[in-house]
């Protein structure tokens, strides 16, 4: 059962009850009333660029200066996803996470810092600074009843709020009476919903094992409370990407199985009432895996990132966003039509597709004095701030500030000078200047796009990212340190889609009738066969899809043919029939009785057959055990800690000890279904651990940096000078495998285990600096 989240009316109040928006002067009127979605994301750290950027000041890009008569939906993005599979806030992510041996550690979920950090400023709005609990006294007084009405209590050397169980430093972030209002209140208030969007390109790389661990996975979930209690609508996951892989890890092919039980698992924590949405890549070769009817039942809507088809990875200058095929083209899928085209042929609902409005543009360089599209790039080594060091045709020389994907704001006031060209074939434009190539969206091929939208019956579209395509026009009001609000905004971009938008006609649409089929039974192995009827109240055409086996649809319904999988016993099987109009679906539920051969088939086991870690650390290996008999299946191992097998997946945490010199453990794991038993081994390398340089008080430091310090080693969260490790919370102590003594500068998380006083201890939840015997968050063991 999942731990209750607290309302937003119970938000606001424990906030002090004072998010008005009375001072407010640049207020838009309602969200859409047509009935595509218009989803925006609205990033936390786009508030930081000023006028080099294209923007009138720094802070222009926060929740006050979004049109929100334009969109439906805003996605705050992003919360990343740690290796423990917790959540944190996106401006802790680990700059150096794109090596390979860089993982990310966990984090608070608001960036604690209110003066390097716009979290807070974004999502709670114009605030005032306490910088320590107040007294009980009465030149207190006033202050101490403020943070009390707003659910702040002390917390360690902190504060904890407590409604939501946001924890952090000082000052208190304490809202302003009167001010402006966070990003939730102010969606509310315009009928808008907001999103916790979860992950992005740099922050995927521990979704995998998150899903396929249930202890992570519940420290996940844990994550999701906690969003749903800070007021979100609902949760966005953007895995980038399953089964394909990503920055700084592999795909495999289990993922797919993988991101379909997160997503059934967020589902039934959040309830049915919340959104649940996930972006796709649009490469169709990226989606081959998916169990889309699968994913149906979890999600509101498939939001699929139809742009970044070309960059500076690309071989030839192409568009980031075509909407359909041309001739200069690398591939003939790499367009939104395409897309479409393979999606109906995989039944996806079309009623549930949103595709992606780019508020950017990408530039590259060629190797021709006078390029033109699909001229050959000229690629180099460059240091992208993201990807660190990568082979990249990208074009710094005018896109430096933004490693090659300048906003349409900035295209617009900055390319004047550049030559314009149209491709009628792709409906898109671009524009060249020597060597120089540069592919973005315009007025005229986002109503384009919109209007396919329109015409093809899709859900909506989705914009990365809403301040792309910003400009004030009036004069900038400010709202505390951080906030400031334009008193006349102009969204060309996010207009134009809302113009088709509105144009369209609304009309009511019912959703198919599927007539129910009754039980089924068909022997072990064999083929079974059976009809389905559907109709639908507007005569509308039907597509069909079945969770299992092959569906073909006829003049009066479908066919379905399942092929019963090799059992020994005798199980029960459920096939999903989904029937779909375009706009709504129904689905039925069909029960099939395989009776078995009396033949036991023995488990399946698939391990790594080698690994390599170093000495001291801990190294994560993926186990899949599965039993066509569909008995249950336990895997056990010589070394090593193995979580519980979920959906047929678990993983072995293998803790390696310190070495001198490299060495091979073979780990033997064993699956049995009570029966046959069947096993594997994996040899694990182990290397001699790196020495970690000295500590240097006069060494600039980045997140992720290690050093050696009075005998300890260190880690840095975030950048640091002459701060001493040990003294300050910027640098995070390494502890092995064998560290169980209780210490008060380490974070424990719920299920570690401490020594102190001679007794066991197991942490219950977060701690730090709280003693074992005396404070509650500890259990004796």
């Amino acid at each position: 059962m999942s731990k209750p989240s607290f309302s937003r009316s119970l938000l606001s109040m424990a906030i002090g009850g004072l998010m008005v928006a009375g001072s407010m002067s640049g207020v838009a009127n309602a969200a859409p009333t047509h009935d595509k979605q218009v989803i925006g994301y609205i990033t936390q750290w786009e508030a930081w660029k000023g006028t080099s950027h294209g923007f009138s000041a720094k802070g222009e890009a926060t929740h006050l200066n979004v049109d929100m008569d334009k969109y439906t939906i805003l996605n705050f993005s992003f919360f990343g996803v740690a290796h423990d599979g917790s959540l944190h806030s996106g401006d802790l992510r680990n700059k150096q996470i794109y090596k390979p041996e860089v993982q990310q550690e966990p984090g608070p979920l608001l960036h604690p810092d209110v003066y390097s950090s716009w979290d807070f400023h974004i999502l709670w709005g114009e605030l005032e600074y306490i910088h320590q609990y107040p007294t009980n006294e009465p030149y207190d007084a006033e202050n101490l009843a403020k943070v009390q009405a707003q659910g702040f209590v002390p917390h360690g050397s902190g504060w904890l709020h407590e409604p939501t169980g946001v924890t952090g430093q000082y000052p208190l972030p304490l809202k302003k009476a009167g001010g402006a209002p966070g990003l939730i209140e102010l969606a509310d208030q315009k009928g808008v919903k907001v999103m916790a969007s979860i992950g992005g390109w740099s922050m995927s790389k521990h979704f995998a094992e998150t899903a396929k661990d249930p202890v992570k996975m519940e420290n996940f979930l844990k994550g999701v409370d906690q969003l749903m209690a800070l007021g979100f609508h609902g949760i966005d996951i953007d895995w980038e990407y399953p089964g394909a892989g990503g920055m700084n890890f592999q795909g495999s092919p289990d993922d797919y199985a993988a991101f379909a039980f997160m997503l059934e698992k967020i589902r039934e924590r959040i309830g049915p009432n919340k959104m649940l949405t996930a972006c796709f890549a649009a490469a169709p070769s990226k989606l081959e895996g998916m169990d889309w009817v699968r994913l149906n039942n979890s999600l509101d809507y498939f939001n699929m990132m139809t742009y970044d088809l070309n960059g500076g990875w690309s071989a030839v200058s192409g568009h980031n966003a075509p909407l359909y095929d041309y001739p200069e083209s690398e591939s003939p899928d790499w367009n939104l039509d395409a897309l479409k085209n393979y999606l109906v042929s995989q039944n996806v609902p079309l009623n549930k597709v949103t595709f992606g409005a780019a508020f950017y543009g990408r530039g590259v360089q060629t190797t021709e004095a006078t390029t033109y599209l699909g001229a050959p790039t000229d690629k180099r080594t460059v240091n992208n701030e993201v990807d660190g060091p990568i082979n990249s045709a990208v074009d710094l020389d005018n896109f430096k500030l933004f490693d090659g994907q300048p906003n349409y704001n900035y295209i617009v006031k900055n390319t004047a000078q550049w030559t314009e060209d149209w491709d009628a074939n792709a409906k898109v434009p671009y524009k060249t200047k020597g060597k120089y190539f540069l592919s973005y969206d315009n007025e005229q091929s986002i109503t384009d796009k919109a209007q396919y939208v329109v015409d093809n019956d899709l859900a909506g579209l989705i914009v990365w990212q809403v301040h792309g395509d910003i400009e004030c026009k009036g004069s900038m009001i400010q709202h505390g340190s951080k906030l400031v609000e334009c008193t006349n905004l102009s969204s060309p971009l996010a207009g134009a889609i809302d113009k088709v938008f509105s144009a369209a006609p609304i009309e009511p649409n019912d959703p198919p009738v599927v007539q129910p089929v009754a039980a089924q039974n068909v022997a072990s192995g064999t083929d079974l066969a059976f009809s389905v009827t559907a109709s639908d109240p507007e005569g509308a055409k039907l597509t069909y899809t079945v969770s299992k086996g092959t569906i073909t649809a006829t003049a009066t319904g479908a066919d379905v043919v399942y092929t019963a999988p090799v059992t020994g016993k005798d199980i029960v099987e459920t096939l999903v029939v989904t029937v779909s109009d375009g706009k709504k679906s129904t689905s039925i539920n069909v029960t099939v009785n395989v009776k078995g051969n009396g033949i036991n088939t023995a488990p399946e086991l698939t391990v790594p057959a080698t690994a390599t870690v170093i000495g001291g650390q801990a190294v994560e290996l993926a186990i899949t055990a599965t039993d066509a008999d569909q008995d249950k299946v336990t895997v056990t191992a010589s070394q090593g800690v193995l979580s519980t097998l979920v959906n047929g997946s678990a993983t072995l945490t293998f803790n390696a000890p310190k070495v001198t010199e490299t060495t091979v453990e073979n780990i033997v794991v064993t699956a049995t279904d009570g029966t046959d038993t069947v096993s594997q081994t994996i040899a694990v390398t182990i290397n001699v651990e790196a020495a970690a340089d000295a500590w240097n008080a006069n060494t600039i430091y980045n997140t992720g940096d290690e050093v050696s310090h009075k005998g300890a080693k260190y880690t840095a969260k975030w950048w640091t000078k002459g701060e001493e490790p040990g003294t300050s919370d910027v640098w995070a102590k390494a502890y092995g495998p064998g560290d169980t003594a209780w210490d008060a500068t380490r974070v424990y998380n719920s299920g570690d285990i401490a020594e102190h006083g001679g007794k066991q201890y197991k942490a219950k939840w977060w701690t730090k600096g709280e003693e074992p015997g005396k404070a509650a968050v500890w259990q004796a063991l």
